[in-house]
């Protein structure tokens, strides 16, 4: 066996411990952060891992998800074990108590080199310390540069700056700010604001207050390699707004609100106003708790176009009940005047999707602001499989005869490798609709 690549480093000193996991890496310990409950580790590697996990409670049942990975731990004495591929991003489940999982995040190594940090134009969080660095702003060519091992207790914000970078192996942590302050952007854990050239990488963001990762108008976004998890009501994971030529891959998410949505709208910042266009979500894992989305487009869609948006190669292991009829897997929510249109979403998993597969509404909501309503057209599901959990129901609904979905077409659509060729067959309802084509 190929000896794996591993960039390991020891926690903060003052890192709060997970009091139920431990794991190993080939052999070495690694720290199992604790977080309400649940636990996850952090590190880079690159190749065949064995992993260990020592689980005070012993559960009976394990389940290791994304399940494509086929990954069956299996137990030797008190200790699970399993070999893996890395980078890999993992959860593990353990008799079916979905708020205390286990997260295994295995990054790829770092390849560009660490910062400088004497350079007046970097902030080094240095790893094995817990920093309280407040409100960090950022200006033309800065990078936070966030070193595994490293926890930030902080916020990052920039607005008109080019060329900005935040990165690293470490974790960027809310949970002082969840109080501290009401209404103000501030509670947004990274807010870039009609910025240009940003890249966001590697870095873990925890336990937020509210929205965690937003570019607003902004061009040129690479996320890659982010881990997010949180568990606060209206708890997004990735806000893009009103953004342009955006990238998001190999990321992990769990939040208790959208894991993805892509808008337009002005809470924060006048340029989310913006249109939004060439934006791909692939190679990411997302887990979707009680309210809000999985991928998400809407509610706020104030602006004249919304267009070339494509998720693809993704795996969404959970997508919970919402139990308020608003919530989804797959979802286009055109509360404003925007045309949506050219939207892919292509060889996607779904493992456990208790509320709508698919929800493409144009629609007046809460959320609403905008006189006029929008379209929705040229949406594309190509080789989408659910393979695991029950059937959910699907939902096309346009507005009136003169505000139609149109040009909706499924293909390759499988539940438990069964091919799903008719609205009937997929549960969909369609109405107010038009063109919509199974194949």
């Amino acid at each position: 066996m190929t000896q794996a690549r591993i960039q390991l480093q020891g926690p903060a000193a003052a890192a709060a411990a997970s009091d139920r996991y431990k794991v190993w890496i080939n052999g070495e310990p690694v720290f199992v952060y604790g977080s309400q409950g649940a636990g996850f580790a952090l590190l880079s590697a690159e190749g065949r891992v064995t992993v260990e996990i020592e689980d005070t409670r012993a559960a009976e049942e394990v389940v290791v998800r994304p399940l494509r990975h086929g990954i069956k731990p299996v137990r030797q004495g008190g200790v699970l074990r399993f070999e893996a591929v890395a980078p890999i991003k993992l959860s593990v489940e353990f008799d079916g108590h979905i708020r205390e999982p286990l997260f295994i995040w295995i990054n790829p190594p770092e390849t560009a080199p660490r910062p400088d940090s004497s350079d007046p134009k970097v902030r080094y969080f240095k790893g094995g310390e817990v920093h309280r660095a407040g409100e960090i702003v950022l200006s033309d060519g800065e990078t936070v540069y966030i070193e595994e091992g490293s926890i930030v207790h902080g916020r990052i914000f920039a607005e008109g700056a080019s060329n900005i970078a935040v990165r690293g192996r470490g974790i960027l942590d809310g949970s002082l700010w969840r109080t501290a302050e009401d209404g103000s952007q501030k509670h947004l854990m990274m807010m870039l604001a009609d910025c240009q050239g940003v890249t966001i990488e590697g870095i873990s963001v925890i336990d937020g207050p509210t929205w965690h990762v937003v570019p607003t108008g902004c061009k040129d976004v690479s996320i890659k390699n982010v881990n997010i998890l949180t568990y606060a009501g209206t708890g997004d994971g990735i806000d893009i707004v009103g953004c342009e030529n955006v990238i998001v891959e190999n990321a992990f998410v769990r939040s208790k609100d959208d894991c993805i949505a892509i808008k337009a709208v002005d809470y924060f910042h006048p340029a989310g106003l913006h249109d939004v266009k060439n934006v791909r979500v692939t190679r990411s894992v997302f887990w979707n708790a009680e309210w809000g989305n999985a991928l998400e487009i809407g509610y706020e869609t104030r602006c004249a176009s919304i267009s070339e948006i494509e998720f693809s190669d993704c795996d969404v292991i959970r997508c919970e009940f919402e139990g308020y009829e608003s919530g989804g897997t797959f979802t286009i929510h055109n509360g404003d005047r925007a045309d949506v249109h050219n939207v892919l979403y292509s060889n996607i998993r779904v493992e456990d999707s208790q509320e709508k597969l698919i929800d493409i509404k144009v629609q007046f909501s809460q959320y609403s602001r905008d006189a006029k309503r929008g379209h929705v057209r040229n949406i594309r599901f190509s080789d989408i499989a659910i393979t695991d959990g029950l059937l959910p129901v699907s939902i096309i609904r346009g507005y009136d005869a003169e505000h139609r979905i149109e040009q909706v077409e499924i293909s390759n659509l499988t539940y438990l490798g069964e091919p799903l060729c008719t609205a009937n067959a997929a549960k969909m309802v369609v109405e107010l609709s038009k063109s919509v084509q199974f194949k």
